[in-house]
C-alpha cells in the first residue's frame, strides 16, 4: 500500500511541477484567438495556424465526413491545402484541389458532362462555403450582390487558364 501511495504522489507531484514549470504550454493550447474577436486578416501566422488546427479543421472534417465519410475518412490540413502546403506556407488556393472552369458557360458545360459535379457543387455551395464564411467571419459570395472579400470557390480552387 505504501508503494502505491508513493507512486500516486509522485505522479501528482510531477504533474503539478510540470504545470508550474511550463504554464505557457497549457495557456497556449487553451487560448484560441480567431474571428470575430480578431479578424482573419489581422491574425499573425501562429494565430492562424492554431485557429485552423483547433477550430477550422475539426469543423470542416465534420462537414466533409458527413458528406462522404469514406472519401474523406482521412481529413488533414493537406485535404484542403494540398501536399505542398508546408512549402507554400498553407496559402490558398491549393495546387491539389481540382481547378474550376473560369467562365459560367464552361462551368455549366462541365455540370452536364461530369456526373459528380452537380452533387459536389451543391455540397460546396450549401455546406462548405457557408461553413468557411462563418469560421472566417466573412460574407459568403452572393452573385446577386457581390461583396469584396466574400468567401467563394476561388478561395480554395484555382481557376483554369485559357490559352488564346
Amino acid at each position: 500500500m505504501g508503494h502505491l501511495r508513493k507512486y500516486f504522489l509522485g505522479i501528482v507531484s510531477g504533474t503539478t511541477l510540470a504545470l508550474l514549470l511550463f504554464p505557457s504550454s497549457l495557456s497556449a493550447r487553451a487560448k484560441v484567438v480567431g474571428p470575430p474577436e480578431v479578424a482573419w486578416k489581422d491574425m499573425n501566422a501562429k494565430q492562424k495556424r492554431v485557429y485552423m488546427k483547433e477550430a477550422v479543421q475539426p469543423k470542416m472534417k465534420e462537414v466533409f465526413q458527413a458528406f462522404d465519410g469514406k472519401r474523406f475518412a482521412k481529413f488533414t490540413c493537406e485535404t484542403c491545402h494540398g501536399k505542398d502546403a508546408s512549402d507554400r506556407k498553407y496559402k490558398m488556393p491549393s495546387n491539389d484541389i481540382h481547378p474550376l472552369p473560369n467562365t459560367p458557360e464552361t462551368f455549366q458545360a462541365m455540370m452536364k458532362k461530369e456526373p459528380t459535379w452537380p452533387k459536389f457543387t451543391e455540397f460546396m455551395a450549401k455546406k462548405v462555403v457557408p461553413a468557411m464564411g462563418t469560421l472566417l467571419d466573412v460574407p459568403v459570395f452572393n452573385p446577386a450582390k457581390p461583396v469584396k472579400g466574400a468567401f467563394s470557390c476561388e478561395k480554395c480552387h484555382r481557376l483554369e487558364t485559357t490559352t488564346p
